[in-house]
């Protein structure tokens, strides 16, 4: 009777311990799992007056974090609770975090302020067929695209894009962003060159820095300097010509794609 009672108090420990080990391999199972970058959902990321920005949430249960000055979030960062309204211009990061789970990848935001409107654009290049965004004026309706280099705000080029853009009255116009798609997974470069002639007359010339390796998609912007005033102004970009040789694609030109041109 005693050795039955002996058998049963040990296999119940058995039992438990098996079940605790599970509960213990289960919760590190979890630790180990990460959670999906948040998706930012963003009104515009052209501020007029200003944009909303919510998100959904990865998993119940997981909180949304994010800041303004840089750096990564943190749980000690402001937390998003439903949504914000932003009316300056900014660089946003966001961060999933859960007790449970590893906490997200960092997604970014970047926001622009809208500048001042053009009355006219003449296209001396066309877009690719399969890219033509919205129509003539893509580049300068005020939209930004996201990611995914099918959203209809992307204009592709698989040569140089240029342009002439025309002002109602004379603008002081301090500068100009130029709004482009880093993909080199799907062959699409950042420009190699781009150039702009103020007023017809003063040409300003600027070569920007080769990728030399594959990096993650990103949405990207080049700043040209202008402060003067100014009623028309031609914009030439310029796609890379020879994909480099650490790149399957190698010899092939580059496809050059552009989301907007904001006058600041």
């Amino acid at each position: 009777m005693i050795q039955k009672i002996i058998v049963v108090l040990f296999l119940s420990m058995l039992i438990f311990s098996c079940k605790d080990e599970e509960t213990k391999v289960s919760f590190l199972q979890k630790e180990n799992v990460q959670l999906v970058q948040p998706r930012i959902i963003a009104s515009n990321t052209v501020i007029d007056s200003f944009v909303t920005i919510r998100t959904d949430r990865n998993i119940d249960g997981a909180e949304v974090f994010y800041s303004s000055d840089g750096s990564d979030p943190t749980k000690k960062s402001l937390k998003l609770i439903k949504e914000l309204k932003i009316s300056e211009p900014s660089e946003l990061k966001f961060r999933a975090f859960h007790h449970t789970y590893k906490a997200s990848e960092v997604a970014v935001v970047k926001l622009y302020k809208k500048g001042y409107s053009a009355s006219a654009i003449k296209w001396h290049t066309n877009s690719n067929e399969k890219y033509k965004g919205t129509g003539d004026i893509t580049l300068i309706n005020g939209q930004k695209a996201t990611l995914e280099y099918s959203n209809p705000q992307w204009v592709g080029f698989d040569t140089i894009a240029k342009a002439t853009v025309n002002f109602d009255k004379n603008i002081e116009l301090k500068s100009i962003d130029i709004g482009y798609l880093n993909d080199p997974a799907s062959w699409i470069f950042p420009p190699s060159e781009i150039e702009v002639i103020v007023n017809n007359k003063e040409k300003l010339s600027f070569q920007l820095e080769p990728l030399a390796e594959v990096t993650d998609r990103a949405m990207m912007d080049f700043t040209i300097p202008i402060n003067q005033m100014v009623n028309t102004i031609s914009i030439s970009v310029k796609n890379v010509q020879q994909i480099p040789v650490w790149h399957d694609g190698n010899g092939n030109k580059a496809w050059l794609f552009m989301d907007e041109w904001i006058f600041n």
